[in-house]
């Protein structure tokens, strides 16, 4: 007999699954995407100020390095631990936690007296958006049909593209008309007054009723998805179909309280997850590596061509816009085509790019070349997130999230790869640099197709094979989760 608590989660996660899209679905994933556009808007803010700080502050490559990847050491260090809180806590108060967090040490930073502080301050910073990163996505699997999410997984990267393109938007309205050494305190001090999203979050964001199911609160569970329901109702002005626990279903669900701790964290780097953490982290690595280098150094790449900050960002204005398009065609792409052919293709097209960016040295074919690798670096992610997402169960999907995105996309894409990117543009030139950079994606993307699990449309079973059939029929009638 299977016990009450897993039929309670079947039953749940049956009723979520067949709810059709509406305008609660467009409204909830709206609110997930304000958070990214805030989170955006405050990591791309350094890249605007970085062409007036370093000869403000006489850095060298080696510093504008450390600068560039400060905030992304803290989203490294912090995204692994906030995963654990998620699965624990759950994943709405780490959502706010990590805007309120990293919007008011933003603020402060604006008052930074020296370079050192402001390094610290960004750091810390980062301990929020690692947070902030991987929540939304987690919410977005856990409350949105499987039919859709993949591209309202789009929508909520093309949100993040909107907050990287107000960077520079609002760099031309606001650093020409202050003294460098005013501006760029300005500039922060306003990359910070979005904390005020935290209220809106707090009001009107709905917790994953699978998370409180699993933690044991069945109770908040379904005053959630009732409401949900009654909401759906009268919208689409038809009662519900009766919700269908299918074999796939059984097989994806896990009953029993959810307990999280180290052994949990360390699951995702054993069988059968080993090898797919392993294809996925890599993968990371690639993709994350280009998203940073655009969004860090492209402003300055541009300044470098002696053309003037204003144009220089403009330009920058332009290259940043091409990813909003890319990431809108990727969740919708990944529907049809599934997450492996369309992350191979967006991929393949971002080292094109990113190779003769590298070799222009006409700023107008540069910003050409630009607007194709962001478009499709940048444009990948969606479905790539939500793959990676897909390949673990609801009680370790925050931590295998944190686990590809934190050491792969964060530490060895957005911390190792952008300190040394200066250093390696100054010793040999942006040239060699970004034709090392396409070598390196295309070794990760062959790794990542030849041993990542395709995800989109494929049962349980069919990923797991005969482990997870068995599992289903464990004395004690207990179901893995799976995905």
């Amino acid at each position: 007999m299977m016990p009450t608590t897993t039929r309670e989660s079947l039953l749940l996660s049956a009723r979520l699954q067949r709810l059709p899209t509406t305008r609660y679905t467009c409204a909830f994933v709206l609110l997930l995407a304000g958070a990214f556009i805030v989170e955006a808007f405050d990591i791309g803010s350094l890249s605007v100020i970085l062409p007036i700080l370093k000869p403000l502050m006489h850095l060298s490559a080696a510093q504008v390095g450390m600068l560039a990847a400060s905030s992304t050491v803290g989203i490294t260090i912090g995204m692994i631990p906030a995963g654990l809180l998620a699965d624990r806590f759950g994943r709405k108060r780490v959502l706010i936690g990590g805007v309120l967090w990293f919007s008011g040490l933003t603020l402060v930073s604006a008052l930074a007296p020296d370079v050192r502080t402001l390094l610290m301050l960004r750091g810390l910073s980062g301990l929020g958006m690692g947070a902030a990163f991987i929540m939304p996505y987690a919410l977005l699997v856990e409350l949105v049909s499987s039919r859709t999410r993949a591209g309202f997984a789009g929508v909520l990267e093309a949100s993040l593209g909107i907050g990287y393109v107000a960077v520079p938007l609002l760099g031309l309205v606001v650093l020409p008309n202050f003294a460098p050494d005013v501006a760029w305190r300005v500039f922060l001090l306003l990359a910070g007054l979005p904390i005020a999203y935290v209220w809106v979050l707090w009001k009107y964001l709905p917790e994953s009723p699978r998370w409180l199911s699993r933690a044991g609160r069945s109770d908040e569970a379904e005053r959630i998805v009732a409401v949900i329901e009654e909401r759906v109702e009268r919208l689409t002005g038809a009662p519900l179909p009766e919700p269908v626990v299918t074999p796939e279903l059984e097989m994806s669900l896990g009953g029993g309280r959810q307990r999280v701790g180290l052994r949990t964290v360390l699951e995702v780097w054993q069988p059968p997850y080993l090898v797919r953490t392993l294809a996925m982290t890599i993968g990371a690595f690639s993709t994350f590596s280009l998203f940073y280098v655009a969004v860090n150094y492209i402003p300055s790449l541009f300044a470098a061509k002696s053309i003037g900050l204003s144009n220089a960002l403009i330009l920058s204005l332009i290259v940043t816009s091409s990813q909003i398009p890319g990431k809108l065609l990727n969740g919708v792409v990944s529907d049809f085509l599934g997450r492996k052919p369309t992350y191979a293709l967006f991929a393949l097209v971002a080292l094109v790019g990113a190779y003769f960016f590298g070799q222009s040295s006409d700023p107008i074919v540069m910003m050409g070349w630009g607007c194709l690798f962001l478009f499709a670096a940048s444009g990948s992610a969606p479905s790539y997130k939500m793959w990676y997402a897909e390949q673990y169960p609801t009680r370790i999907r925050a931590i295998g999230q944190a686990t590809c995105e934190g050491i792969g996309g964060k530490l060895f894409g957005g911390v190792v790869w952008i300190a040394v990117f200066p250093v390696l543009v100054e010793a040999f030139g942006i040239g060699t640099t970004m034709t090392l950079v396409a070598v390196i994606g295309l070794v990760t993307l062959l790794v990542v197709v030849a041993f990542a699990p395709e995800t989109a449309g494929r049962s349980v079973k069919e990923l797991e094979g005969k482990t997870a059939a068995r599992r289903i029929d464990e004395p004690d009638g207990r179901v893995q989760p799976l995905i």
